[in-house]
């Protein structure tokens, strides 16, 4: 098996994310603390996904050799939102082990999973990723976490092979 890859669905709230070795889903989840500040609930998110990192290399006797984070170019509800979450993948990539950190836009790894656009309402979108998940890798979960396994997927599949993908190293 080749190194660990972990793909990361961030938002202010609650994170998706998913482990690959590989082309293969190891585990997925979803870490939504319960501080009431997005600051503080992004720090511990940070730290459970540091965890959760630190015990895949243990089990699995592998370094992460990539991150995978969607990249949402349009404004979300506000432009405070949007503020925030990117203050949120800061924090949390600060704690995080890669070689390398990737990012990927929303309407990319879409588009590789044949999503409709007819309704384009984040419930529709939200919708097709959890039920994508459920018939390409029968597995039931909650959007979030839908959306880090399908990022994490288009990247090990095809998205690694493409320019368009941002790469920063740390």
């Amino acid at each position: 098996m080749s190194s660990l890859i972990l793909s990361l669905d961030v938002s202010t709230t609650g994170t998706g994310w998913a482990i690959y070795g590989g082309s293969t889903l190891l585990q997925s989840g979803v870490s939504k603390p319960k501080q009431k500040s997005f600051y503080e609930r992004a720090k511990a998110m940070a730290s459970e996904l540091k965890t959760i990192q630190l015990r895949a290399i243990q089990r699995h006797d592998k370094p992460f050799e990539s991150i995978v984070i969607e990249q949402n170019t349009v404004m979300g509800p506000n432009q405070q939102t949007s503020i925030k979450i990117g203050i949120a993948t800061g924090v949390i990539l600060g704690r995080l082990l890669a070689e390398d950190i990737y990012f990927v836009n929303v309407s990319t790894w879409r588009k590789y999973w044949k999503f409709s656009y007819k309704d384009r309402s984040k419930k529709s979108m939200k919708k097709q990723a959890v039920d994508t998940v459920s018939v390409e890798f029968k597995k039931q979960v909650k959007d979030d976490e839908a959306d880090a396994i399908l990022i994490g997927s288009y990247f090990v599949n095809l998205g690694k092979d493409f320019g368009d993908l941002e790469s920063h190293r740390n």
